[in-house]
């Protein structure tokens, strides 16, 4: 699958007349490996930079290419959500300008960022319902909690991705270039190489090795949980904030989050709203009774059991947002995971290939 491009020239290393075999030596050819939030930004940016240099007179010397192993955009779903605040001017910074002023678009309740409501990451005692802490926000500070599919829709504009295309190995055919193998035999070179592939990097194997680049479990369990809910059963969720809270559960230790995906518009006709629910727990003998750590249960129904166990004492509208799941929501686990680099285990590229977003970082979701 291949999108559709205004671009294509930029994005498939053809740029100012120059086909990948016969680019100029000026020319810095990038190959980028993932086409998650991270490697579409790297490109976006990259096409920032290239029509920066244009406007002064100056050549576009990056040229690049995307490769994602999924078969498709969104063949995993679309994600769930995400809080953009403090990077909100990197965003700005990296985005060409008719990307950037669309950010606002992808949030998940579009009506309250216009009616200037930005929120105050609200923080509960899930016991009584009570507010522990609202931040108070700054006038004329912004943030945004993005749907991560409206987001992802906005990246992929102007941008090639090619798909199914699984990284084997990564080999130096002379001293200044770097190849990607891909396991369909395709083989493509470039100058650098950047690993944007996500936790469980396939590019930091090739860094670190493959021991020194496993991830190692956190003592938390996570489920996140879409659920579509109708308007009026999210009143008491819109009164706390219009776009998230989250809370602790201070007796037994349990975490909550709720973000806002889809909220229609005022005079809409549609009558219900995406939402996000995520639900951590220690990992730990003897939480709510049981003598062994509690994991996920395997099965749907036996999920949303759990649910309603670990909420049995929260207060609304929590509690009954969890104890009436819709019957066609997505509740899915999710593998609380860090990694950290370390130098000595690193080997050596030539600084021909590197690593961005979660492949270098490992960003922690859990509370």
């Amino acid at each position: 699958m291949t999108i559709s491009s205004t671009a294509d020239g930029i994005a498939n290393g053809t740029a100012n007349g120059h086909g990948e075999h016969c680019r100029t030596k000026k020319e810095t050819h990038i190959l980028i490996i993932g086409a998650g939030l991270t490697g579409l930004l790297l490109a976006q940016g990259l096409r920032k930079l290239n029509a920066a240099l244009e406007s002064r007179g100056q050549p576009a010397n990056y040229t690049y290419s995307i490769y994602e192993r999924d078969e498709a955009a969104f063949y995993r779903g679309g994600g769930f959500s995400l809080t953009i605040h403090w990077a909100l001017q990197q965003l700005y910074d990296v985005l060409p300008e008719d990307l950037s002023a669309r950010i606002f678009q992808c949030v998940g309740n579009p009506a309250a960022i216009e009616n200037g409501q930005m929120g105050s990451f609200t923080y509960l005692n899930l016991r009584t319902g009570h507010p522990l802490h609202r931040n108070e926000v700054l006038p004329g500070w912004k943030g945004a909690r993005m749907s991560r599919a409206k987001f992802l829709k906005l990246l992929m504009t102007g941008l090639t991705v090619e798909y199914s295309k699984r990284l084997s190995e990564i080999t130096y055919p002379n001293d200044d270039t770097v190849c990607a193998h891909f396991e369909d035999g395709q083989m493509v070179t470039g100058d650098l190489l950047v690993g944007a592939d996500g936790s469980r990097s396939v590019v930091r194997r090739f860094l670190y090795g493959a021991e020194n680049s496993k991830n190692c479990q956190l003592p938390v369990r996570m489920i996140n949980c879409r659920c579509d809910y109708p308007l009026e059963n999210l009143r008491g969720c819109m009164d706390i904030d219009p776009h998230l809270f989250h809370g602790g559960d201070p007796v037994q230790n349990g975490y909550f989050m709720f973000a806002f995906l889809d909220v229609p518009r005022p005079g809409s006709a549609q009558t219900t709203a995406s939402c996000q629910l995520t639900l951590s727990w220690p990992y730990e003998p003897g939480f709510l009774g049981e003598q062994e750590p509690s994991d996920p249960p395997n099965e749907y129904l036996e999920r949303v059991a759990w649910l309603r166990r670990l909420t049995e004492y929260w207060a609304n509208p929590v509690h009954d947002l969890i104890h009436h799941i819709p019957e066609d929501s997505i509740v899915r686990p999710v593998t609380i995971e860090e990694w950290l680099p370390n130098d000595a285990t690193q080997h050596r590229t030539d600084r021909r290939f590197t690593m961005v977003g979660d492949a270098a970082h490992l960003m922690t979701s859990c509370k």
